[in-house]
């Protein structure tokens, strides 16, 4: 599933995805050099009662695949690592805090989208597949400062799945906008990016301090107004790009979604 495009437009089959929640933060130095610290959590009861028989991270001996995570460190780029990974939960979510280090941040992609690699989840424990929507990074150093660029994949999701109209489920029919709450009850996603050191400028529009927030959902947030949600449905279809959404996405509640091209000159 593509998180940008399909999510943020509710069009999407019924699948375990809005049992994640999901945040990574990307640290960097002037030199390139830094961080991807990601924690994927799962909400385990979710699981089971979509799932009967499903193991979920709680009931395992060692909620931690470290070789799953060592195979997401290759797929991450060239001379990414995985340095430590622990057990993580919050309220009824269970999962897996992974820290990863890297050398050159120009060799390094990450997912916009969540997944489930690290965790003893049954069925989930083998590695997710290639990253298909990264978001990639250029670092230049221009004297004493450093000029990082972050894009995003910003090309169309493609097509909507067969059967679903243009623009996603029909949200003014009760009992659709009712399964939907509940297929992303607990939905979270988040990508941050600090850099270690005091900013020069940037085109970002979300900063606090070194941090600048790349993109965040909460699905619960956003469904809180459906009136918005309608509209913003009936603006844009499953095949928009992050460029041809994003204007529409303005004070829309439960979500911030910057680029698809982002430059932050740093020192």
């Amino acid at each position: 599933m593509r998180t940008i495009p399909a999510l943020l437009l509710v069009v999407a089959s019924v699948t375990l995805v809005g049992c994640i929640n999901s945040s990574t933060l990307i640290r960097i130095k002037p030199d390139g050099s830094g961080t991807v610290e990601q924690t994927t959590l799962v909400n385990s009861g979710a699981m089971k009662k979509m799932m009967p028989g499903m193991t979920g991270p709680g009931q395992a001996s060692n909620p931690v695949n470290e070789a799953d995570l060592k195979r997401t460190a290759e797929r991450m780029g060239k001379g990414v690592r995985l340095v430590s990974a622990e057990p993580a939960t919050s309220g009824t979510f269970e999962g897996v805090k992974a820290v990863f280090a890297f050398d050159d941040i120009n060799q390094v992609q990450v997912s916009q989208d969540p997944g489930m690699s690290g965790t003893s989840t049954g069925t989930f424990s083998s590695a997710p597949p290639p990253v298909e929507n990264p978001v990639k990074f250029t670092l230049e150093r221009k004297g004493a400062t450093s000029l990082l660029t972050v894009q995003f994949h910003d090309k169309p999701a493609g097509t909507a799945t067969p059967g679903t109209p243009q623009g996603g489920p029909n949200m003014s029919d009760p009992a659709v906008m009712n399964m939907v709450k509940t297929m992303f009850d607990g939905f979270k996603v988040a990508i941050d990016l600090e850099v270690m050191g005091s900013i020069v400028k940037t085109n970002a529009e979300y900063v606090n301090g070194s941090r600048l927030t790349l993109l965040e959902m909460d699905l619960g947030l956003l469904f809180e107004d459906q009136e918005k949600l309608k509209a913003l449905q009936g603006k844009v279809g499953p095949g928009a790009s992050l460029s041809e959404v994003k204007p529409y996405l303005k004070d829309v509640k439960g979500i911030k979604i910057d680029g698809p091209t982002i430059n932050v000159e740093f020192r």
